[in-house]
């Protein structure tokens, strides 16, 4: 049989781990961003704005890290 005492808990692993977790989503989440600053692109903050209001979507995200890959243009 289930104790079910403390059955408020949603978990019972560390916090740790999901702490860790939130981390590498959200570092994953801004890989566009992050492409877009290292390559000094043109349009860096257009794809940094697209990455944090569409990328949830899935293809937001697509769309922002193409837009980055792309060539950078002259400054």
């Amino acid at each position: 049989m289930m104790d079910y005492s403390y059955s408020w808990h949603w978990s019972h692993s560390s916090p740790v781990v999901s702490f860790l977790l939130m981390v590498f989503f959200v570092a994953a989440y801004f890989i566009p961003s992050v492409v877009a600053f290292k390559r000094t692109h043109h349009s860096k903050g257009a794809i940094l704005t697209l990455n944090i209001l569409l990328g949830w979507s899935g293809i937001g995200w697509i769309v922002a890290l193409v837009w980055a890959m792309a060539y950078p243009g002259h400054d």
